[in-house]
């Protein structure tokens, strides 16, 4: 099967960005104008409040943090690194930031894909010595393309000890820079204060992220968790509850577990022992400290006696306060709320599995006030307003009928993913809400014009994305028959606006257009 992608954008819409500051060149003229000695300051996201906070309280009570350097947080002696040895994540360690769901993810992907993170972290960076200049620059995949943030490599601290995410290891820092980098792409470090991991692990990785609630002990997710992290999907979880300020004590669980907190699952067992088989779950804390797990099959847990030494040294068991444990999966799915899982393309079969898209086409477009900003069904003039795009399936996927379903002989089988950027650059000292998105499919029959409100009130969809949902991206797997159909995305509220990205993944080849265009409205 041949695999050729195809990118659909609106003439309107700029091919390459800036991201919340200055471009390449002229980061690099301003580079090349520094005096001997002198190093870059980001004018964009300078060393003062403004880049700590949104909040107008903050910005002006907080007179305590000092910016520093890594080569003046450190000894005389010492030498900063970017990255020594290999980025790993056992480097990384939270600080007083929120951030749990941006660092989890960060580790989901060093441990499962260390070659997806040199992508992220260009190499070559110095912190000292020859060639440093006092940037550093890092990669983000950001609504449909990779894209380049630039920062200095100042950071906050407080009595010289830095009060953010750091390597565990002092001399490297990494891990502060892309959390700074990933600060400024937002608009400040406030504004990365809670956030869904699904979010940060396709910033990562550009890749299709799902998020599933944990009901009861179900072995569907055990399967789908284990055939994952066998196909280097990158996987989180969260734990049930809410955190409630920065306090850990309030936070923390007696059984060493954190309310509302997110979590990266490193690996997914079935072990055997002396008294009979169980399923484990080892977990990662961001914090990468004794805040662990104390319950059955913690680091020094009885039923360790159970196991024998090869099998304790295959799972790499360790006792050690690093913030990384196992448990039982029924311990598992009682104390934790969700799971996401990230794979770097798209699931068809539902298997867990990334599988090889044949055709991939990209359309972006824009909800806009009283034009094309229609809103759900509720009401069925507006919603003819939204953008209508015609996709076209022309011929069925291959069928195995050793290894598919039968009932998915003569259907295509294709994945819809609908993105909202609310604004873009973000703005500076805000949190950026988002809209409550979704998307319906309805088949056509005239593909020369988008089917009017009255079509609607007649004909059922043949898919949907579920409920209306406030998240980023939503998504959907979908057995379609060929034929001519129009994807609507929409935002749930009437004149809700935001620009918008629509991704199509299918097995055979297939076409995407649009939007079509809208008759005179229906009196």
């Amino acid at each position: 099967m041949s695999c050729r992608t195809l990118l659909t954008m609106s003439s309107s819409w700029p091919r390459s960005r800036v991201i919340n500051g200055k471009s390449k060149d002229k980061v690099y003229q301003i580079l090349n104008h520094l005096n001997d000695g002198e190093l870059y300051c980001d004018p964009d996201f300078p060393a003062d409040n403004s880049s700590l906070y949104y909040s107008e309280e903050k910005l002006v009570a907080d007179k305590s943090v000092v910016w520093k350097r890594p080569k003046d947080i450190l000894e005389e002696w010492q030498k900063p690194q970017l990255i020594l040895e290999g980025a790993t994540r056992d480097d990384i360690r939270q600080g007083k930031l929120g951030d749990c769901w941006f660092l989890s993810s960060c580790a989901a992907v060093i441990h499962q894909r260390p070659a997806l993170m040199s992508k992220v972290m260009l190499k070559n960076q110095p912190l000292y010595g020859d060639g440093y200049q006092g940037m550093v620059c890092f990669r983000f995949w950001r609504f449909g393309m990779w894209i380049d943030v630039y920062i200095d490599d100042r950071l906050p601290t407080v009595s010289g000890k830095l009060i953010y995410a750091s390597c565990t290891n002092p001399s490297e820092f990494w891990v502060s820079l892309i959390e700074k980098a990933y600060a400024k792409l937002h608009g400040s470090y406030e504004a990365i204060e809670q956030g869904q991991t699904m979010d940060a692990l396709v910033d990562l990785t550009g890749g299709l992220a799902q998020r599933y609630e944990i009901q009861g002990k179900d072995p569907n997710l055990y399967r789908q968790i284990m055939r994952a992290s066998a196909s280097k999907a990158f996987i989180t979880c969260s734990k049930k509850g809410t955190m409630q300020g920065d306090d850990v004590i309030v936070n923390l669980d007696p059984n060493g577990l954190v309310a509302g907190h997110a979590y990266t699952i490193t690996e997914i067992r079935k072990v055997t022992h002396k008294r009979g088989e169980d399923k484990l779950v080892r977990i990662m804390n961001p914090w990468a400290d004794g805040t662990e797990w104390k319950g059955s099959w913690s680091d020094n847990d009885v039923n360790w006696n159970w196991v024998d030494e090869r099998t304790k040294e295959h799972l790499g068991l360790r006792s050690k306060d690093d913030g990384e444990f196992w448990m039982s999966f029924r311990d598992f799915c009682k104390h934790f709320s969700e799971v996401t899982i990230c794979l770097t393309g798209p699931d068809f079969d539902g298997h867990g599995l990334s599988d090889q898209a044949g055709h991939v086409e990209v359309i972006r477009g824009q909800w806009v006030k009283g034009i094309s900003a229609g809103g759900s069904r509720n009401d069925l003039q507006n919603f003819a307003t939204n953008p209508q795009y015609l996709l076209i399936l022309n011929e069925p996927d291959e069928f195995n009928e050793d290894t598919d379903d039968p009932e998915t002989e003569g259907k295509c089988s294709i994945v819809i993913s609908l993105l909202q950027e609310r604004t873009w650059p973000p703005k500076r000292n805000s949190r950026i809400m988002k809209h409550q998105i979704g998307f319906m499919i309805y088949t056509i029959e005239d593909i020369s014009q988008a089917l009017p409100a009255t079509y609607f009130k007649y004909h059922p969809d043949c898919g949907k994305s579920g409920m209306y949902i406030n998240t980023r991206e939503v998504s959907g797997r979908f057995e379609l028959d060929p034929g001519n159909y129009v994807i609507i995305p929409s935002p749930y509220k009437v004149d809700d606006e935001a620009a918008f990205m629509l991704r199509v993944f299918g097995e055979k080849q297939f076409k995407l257009t649009g939007p079509l265009a809208r008759n005179a409205p229906e009196q």
